[in-house]
């Protein structure tokens, strides 16, 4: 009877020693991923916000309508604002989304087939893009702001900002944790990990389990909802996602990843405890029975 409950009492204390470890890797992955997660989409919301604030301010100065001034000389006075704020483009654009520089009188390029132009002389809404190849190289990969000069781009045309990819991806590799960029369909725009670029949630998390939901109604979820998490295994290594919308009507979304791989590492000691208190309590278990069993042959 007495190895009985000593059995159940060893039971009990290495369950509480298995336990232990695994709510504090639960809660540990839970706060560095959403940690990691607020941190970068303030930075990239706080970046994206004062760009377009700034082209809000740009596209109400009287010199942006097409009668006063020459486009040339609109472009010189944008390359002023280049320089005073550190951008390396912001540019403006006539009726026929022609797009002019301090150095051309002619306009150098048009984005009348873009589809965010498009939107933007139909809706008058500013215009945020997903990432897409730019330069003159065609390998610069950058997000585009675009206003319509005092709120008519049709008859006023536009002014327009472009943000580098290098400063997001700044953004999102000083989080101690795998931070990426999600675009309007969820697939992946920007982080250091270049073979994730243009790989969407969906694909990452196919075929795994997901805890509490199904894949379609977590992507629904994603996308309409503001911040949350996502618990799945990763192979047999229980990880989280941490999401948060970037706002501004963007359709950016900021995922962040947090493993118990990641975990290991921080929570070192605690594991060092729980083993050495699990392989005690066998120990102790061991020798109380053969205590017991001796006791048992004096008795006899």
């Amino acid at each position: 009877m007495r190895t009985k409950i000593r059995g159940i009492c060893c039971v009990a204390v290495i369950l509480c020693f298995i336990l232990g470890p695994c709510i504090g890797f639960y809660r540990y992955c839970s706060m560095a991923a959403r940690a990691s997660c607020i941190s970068a989409q303030g930075q990239i919301a706080k970046n994206l916000e004062s760009t377009l604030n700034l082209l809000k301010v740009i596209s109400e100065e009287p010199w942006m309508l097409p009668e006063d001034i020459p486009y040339q000389e609109k472009a010189e006075r944008l390359d002023h604002y280049n320089e005073i704020w550190g951008y390396q483009m912001i540019r403006t654009v006539d009726t026929y989304g022609g797009v002019y520089r301090a150095d051309h009188e002619e306009a150098v390029s048009n984005l009348n087939s873009r589809e965010y132009i498009q939107n933007l002389w139909v809706t008058n809404e500013p215009q945020i893009t997903d990432v897409f190849l730019a330069g003159a190289d065609g390998k610069t990969l950058n997000y585009t702001v675009a206003v319509a000069v005092a709120g008519d781009a049709g008859n006023n045309g536009a002014v327009f900002a472009a943000i580098y990819d290098s400063e997001v991806r700044r953004a999102l590799s000083a989080q101690p944790m795998h931070t990426i960029l999600l675009g309007k369909k969820q697939q992946c725009m920007s982080g250091n990990d270049e073979s994730l670029l243009g790989v969407t949630l969906e694909s990452r998390l196919e075929g795994k389990k997901i805890f509490g939901e199904r894949l379609e109604s977590m992507l629904l979820r994603v996308k309409n909802e503001d911040s949350g998490t996502i618990w799945f295994l990763d192979g047999f290594v229980p990880t989280c996602y941490a999401f948060r919308n970037v706002g501004l009507d963007s359709g950016w979304t900021i995922l962040t990843s947090a493993s118990y791989v990641d975990a290991a590492g921080e929570l070192m000691p605690v594991i060092i405890i729980s083993v050495t208190g699990i392989l005690l309590s066998f120990v102790y278990f061991y020798i109380g029975k053969r205590t017991d069993s001796k006791m048992s042959g004096n008795t006899i």
